[in-house]
């Protein structure tokens, strides 16, 4: 008799929990994070599964920069998408980046960016971050704030070519009597 009952329930589970899934909306399923994605994302979707597939495939911690010249210059480009728990009310939002080092934190730069539509719980956007502000192979924390209440975040490495070294030092006239 237990036999019986048990088949039924595990098919009875499965169904209540892939519809539900199925049925989730993205707000609900990545509220308070910002995804990055690795490409720009359509603009439309079959299904809103196949919206959160295509972030969740998309979805990237590390950015390559999109121009790089020497140890000095580096531009990347993040393509992202916030998801805020509730209507924000609100047209004003401030995107505020922090470099994350062992133990601390540092605000390196901040923008304020504007929602068109005050009832969305989703805001995708671009930004483009560049050195000096910003360094190759470092972590970074992204917030979405407003009224300085943390709305969304993320955290994620710039990535790129270090710094180059050659290994030769050269030292000057007066440097080399004192050796």
């Amino acid at each position: 008799m237990f036999k019986l009952y048990r088949i039924p329930a595990t098919i009875l589970c499965y169904f209540l929990f892939t519809t539900g899934a199925e049925a989730a909306k993205p707000e609900d399923v990545f509220k308070g994070r910002i995804i990055i994605t690795a490409n720009r994302l359509p603009t439309r979707f079959g299904s809103e599964s196949a919206f959160i597939a295509a972030v969740r495939h998309q979805s990237v911690d590390k950015v390559w920069p999109i121009e790089e010249k020497g140890n000095d210059h580096a531009v990347w480009k993040i393509e992202y998408i916030a998801f805020f728990a509730r209507p924000l009310n609100d047209n004003e939002i401030t995107v505020k980046f922090w470099e994350i080092g062992p133990g601390q934190q540092r605000y390196v730069a901040g923008d304020e960016q504007y929602m068109r539509d005050k009832a969305s719980r989703i805001f995708a956007s671009s930004i483009q971050l560049a050195k000096p502000e910003f360094e190759t192979n470092k972590k970074y924390s992204m917030t979405i704030e407003r009224g300085g209440r943390v709305l969304a975040r993320t955290e994620f490495w710039l990535r790129g070519k270090g710094a180059s070294y050659s290994g030769k030092v050269e030292f000057s006239d007066e440097e080399a009597k004192l050796r």
